[in-house]
């Protein structure tokens, strides 16, 4: 049995559970009480958790606008994900974020921002940093008789859209990274689409990785909504990065359900070709994990029927929790700013 099927129900239910917490975002969302813009990142559930599987919690994770699922999938705290979407001081950024800023520093999730490639250099940073950290570690071990090598180095993960692609500052950080051969692998989410934008009408007839590789770094391709294939190649990438081999890039396609921005579906204002969202539905993540499951005989209905109510138990009293919290107070509002 390959690494992947092994971990598939542990995958599946991940990913479930990244579903399940975004639907019941959305249904909510109407109450008018979440007063933040929220991406949701339905559909695109797998590479979030396939390449967080490899992850360990003193290796980083940067996001961007739709960061939810990396969030939940690198390990951060549900309840204070939702208390930061109603704006109270008990979020994970006591309310003064929303949506696209998260952060949870026990789980080694650093940061979300909404600006298209803000984060990418900060996690090059991030990635320089630990390199250091080895290198002094290093330095130390070769002075003491006997002493051991040190561990290999915690890696960063940057998750980013097709979009940011065509932002100055992620090539400039691409060049960055080879030149300092940094322990940093770059996620490029190609959902096909910048806001309503097809990609066709915004960049040459090309592919992302390639672009990546003639950089320098390892770059490869895959289909993101097959979650024991991006288990697979974030493997390798992770184990490459750890082991001082440079930076690492994966171009993984998949498809958001959602509008851009907000808890709708949008497809009747036209921009997607008749029947795509249909088609990329029919490669569902979750859909296609499940018939794997069953078809390897690794799991049954009534086991994937518990998941669903274990979920459901868990995210309704994640809610429960989250709307209990209270308002940051106004003598607050001065803190955590630089001057």
């Amino acid at each position: 049995m390959s690494p992947a099927s092994a971990n598939l129900k542990h995958l599946y239910y991940q990913m479930l559970r990244i579903r399940r917490a975004e639907e019941a975002i959305a249904r909510r969302y109407a109450e008018q009480q979440m007063r933040c813009p929220t991406h949701l990142c339905i559909g695109e559930e797998a590479i979030a958790v396939g390449v967080c599987a490899h992850l360990t919690v003193q290796d980083k994770a940067f996001s961007n606008h739709r960061g939810h699922g990396h969030y939940l999938a690198k390990g951060g705290d549900l309840p204070r994900l939702l208390a930061e979407l109603y704006g109270f001081a008990e979020g994970c950024c006591g309310g003064r974020g929303g949506s696209m800023h998260l952060t949870d520093l026990e789980a080694g999730f650093v940061a979300s921002t909404p600006i298209v490639g803000g984060t990418v250099p900060l996690a090059a940073g991030y990635a320089w940093a630990e390199q250091m950290k080895k290198s002094d570690a290093a330095q130390g071990c070769a002075s003491v008789a006997g002493g051991r090598m040190p561990e290999a180095t915690n890696v960063v993960v940057i998750f980013f859209g097709d979009g940011c692609f065509e932002e100055g500052v992620m090539h400039e950080t691409l060049n960055f990274a080879v030149l300092k051969q940094l322990p940093l692998l770059f996620i490029c989410e190609n959902n096909q689409y910048s806001v309503m934008t097809p990609l066709a009408e915004r960049q040459p007839k090309r592919d992302i990785y390639k672009i990546a590789a003639a950089h320098g770094l390892t770059a490869v391709s895959g289909d993101g909504n097959r979650v024991d294939e991006v288990f697979q190649l974030a493997q390798t990438a992770v184990t490459n990065a750890r082991n001082g081999l440079g930076p690492q890039f994966l171009e993984l396609h998949t498809h958001r359900w959602p509008e851009h921005c907000g808890p709708n579906e949008d497809d009747d204002l036209g921009y997607r070709s008749p029947g795509e969202l249909a088609e990329w539905k029919l490669r569902c993540p979750l859909l296609q994990t499940r018939q794997m499951l069953l078809g390897l005989q690794l799991s049954n209905d009534a086991e994937l029927a518990q998941m669903e109510t274990q979920l459901a138990e868990e995210i309704e009293q994640s809610f429960t929790w989250a709307l209990q919290g209270t308002r940051p107070s106004i003598d607050s509002m001065r803190q955590h700013l630089y001057a």
